[in-house]
């Protein structure tokens, strides 16, 4: 079969090259405002709709206010982040607990929509007295406890993502160090809704089969298999490029069962990529310039399949994938797999500008009769989710 032939039957060719010239040039034009109108005529409810336009204009614009200013009736937060949403505005002063992978993280995140970071607090003195990544000051608990007055009524934001541990930070910060528990965030698990994300917009089916791209730590399967409930599910297919994750997800997918899990990433084709591995959800595949500026240091190579491949002749129903913008590379390579099953699809969409727009065209060039919601799951930019079904 010639290459043209397979555009026609697994999704065109020239769309996906109308797409890559706009990722590479990283402007909006005429082509990407034809693109959108598209979409925006495939959209299915009011929520969707308002989430789009406001996404629309954060790509236009690069003004955060438009995704933050979203009334919360068109974000699914949780109590939860309803708590970071009244605490964390814009000009406020936090501390962070950890000046890790995760402490880092929140700081960027933080600094992109106007919080100040005051500090780190951090057991370990040798990463002080200043943080050498963001040039943030760290202090210790010591240092809180002979400082009350400066610090004791600043909020304190927890980044620690391990539940056991930040409890136990918490409890300490309150009993021994006095802080108000008023004044405590608790951390990274807590600042988007991650129970509802990729499942409460469908109902499930019978015999559900799920191809989860970006498993990270597995929770995704086990909330697959909970929204499934009694209905139960066929089976799992299961993929995860972080060599860590992977050995983590292998242990702990291992009672749920109907589960196959692929140590590998998903991508348009079979071959070797660079990837920065923190054993963290941000792990991504990366180009040999980034993996430079690196200078190496945390950057593996690691195998990317196509789906079309791995799962050639498989029934699937439902394909998830969150993979730090891989997403339109991994859904070139399963346009057979998505011409053939039609499966339903819940497509992470804001790791880079064009995502909500760009992903959502080429899905309509495999079924054109698609149709398309969003749903935000987080205060900042951050879980944006398409649906597609």
């Amino acid at each position: 079969m010639s290459n043209s032939e397979k555009g026609v039957l697994y999704g065109t060719d020239e769309a996906a090259d109308k797409q890559k010239a706009l990722r590479a040039s990283g402007n909006m034009d005429a082509g990407f405002q034809e693109m959108a109108d598209k979409v925006y005529a495939h959209l299915t409810d009011e929520i969707s709709k308002k989430i789009f336009e406001a996404r629309l204009k954060y790509a236009a614009e690069k003004d955060l206010g438009y995704i933050t200013g979203l009334e919360s009736k068109y974000r699914n937060l949780n109590s939860d982040m309803q708590v970071y949403v009244e605490k964390i505005q814009k000009g406020a002063h936090v501390m962070i607990y950890g000046a890790g992978v995760a402490g880092h993280y929140l700081f960027g995140r933080f600094k992109g929509f106007g919080v100040n970071v005051d500090c780190f607090i951090d057991q370990d003195e040798s990463k002080g007295p200043v943080d050498g990544q963001t040039g943030i000051k760290v202090i210790t608990e010591k240092d809180l406890i002979d400082n009350k007055e400066l610090y004791g009524g600043k909020t304190v934001v927890i980044s620690y993502p391990v539940k056991p541990v930040a409890h136990e930070v918490r409890k300490r910060l309150i009993d021994e160090i006095g802080i108000d528990e008023k004044n405590i965030i608790m951390g990274i698990f807590d600042w988007r809704n991650n129970q509802g994300q990729y499942f409460d917009y469908f109902a499930p089916g019978e015999n559900e089969v799920f191809v989860d791209c970006g498993c990270f730590d597995g929770a995704t399967c086990f909330n697959f298999a909970g929204w499934c409930g009694s209905k139960g599910f066929e089976h799992i297919y299961s993929f995860e490029a972080d060599p860590k994750n992977y050995e983590k997800s292998k242990e702990l997918l291992a009672p749920l069962g109907k589960c196959e899990l692929f140590p590998y990433g998903t991508s348009d084709a079979n071959k070797k990529v660079y990837f920065a591995s923190d054993a963290f959800e941000t792990s991504c595949i990366i180009s040999r310039e980034e993996a430079e500026k690196k200078n190496f240091e945390g950057v593996t190579e690691i195998e990317t399949v196509a789906l079309d491949d791995v799962l050639a002749g498989k029934r699937v129903t439902f394909i998830k994938m969150d993979i730090e913008g891989a997403e339109y590379e991994a859904l070139m390579g399963a346009r057979k797999l998505i011409m053939e099953n039609r499966p339903r699809m819940a497509i992470s969409v804001y790791h880079k500008f064009e995502d909500f727009v760009t992903l959502a065209d080429l899905v309509l060039s495999m079924h054109p009769d698609y149709q398309i919601a969003y749903r935000h799951y987080g205060f900042d930019d951050l879980e944006t989710v398409m649906y597609v079904e």
